[in-house]
């Protein structure tokens, strides 16, 4: 059954509803779309960013210029992104889910690109909790990195944002 987006929705989160309903994984040879690359890590960035309980506007905006950036969409992209990581955060077991798709879709240069996007963001608000440090070197160990590698993203992140 085919999905009809509300008026005014744009292309973006049309794409990610279409990635939803397809799954984030996929079988054989056939790589993961675009799209739920990109829901996946954004909700990992979303999980990331509440595990302190305070998802902050700081670290909101962390979250959209991380995603602009990385993945090059424009603002109302970004937007429509953030939106839907927002609502798939909230599903239970979601963190496995999107650890899963990273780790399996993703190769090892976009792995530790979702790792160093998870730092940027768990440092955005000048403030790293505990709890963001463990499920960030929990979930860089899940998707195959090793600690020297999460340790050199976390630099990356913490340099670009002048730390």
């Amino acid at each position: 059954m085919k999905t009809v987006a509300p008026a005014g929705e744009d292309k973006m989160f049309e794409k990610i509803r279409n990635a939803l309903q397809k799954g984030l994984t996929t079988t054989g040879n056939v790589p993961m779309s675009p799209e739920a690359k990109q829901l996946a890590a954004a909700a990992l960035l979303v999980e990331a960013a509440g595990r302190d309980r305070d998802f902050t506007d700081g670290e909101r905006e962390a979250i959209k210029r991380a995603i602009t950036e990385h993945f090059t969409l424009n603002a109302d992209e970004a937007a429509d992104l953030l939106k839907v990581a927002e609502e798939r955060a909230k599903v239970g077991m979601g963190e496995y889910i999107f650890t899963k798709a990273v780790q399996e879709g993703f190769n090892q240069e976009e792995r530790g690109q979702v790792v160093e996007m998870l730092w940027e963001v768990a440092l955005s608000d000048g403030t790293l909790h505990r709890m963001e440090t463990v499920m960030i070197e929990t979930l860089a160990k899940e998707v195959g990195l090793s600690a020297s590698e999460s340790a050199s993203a976390k630099e990356r992140a913490a340099a670009r944002l002048g730390h």
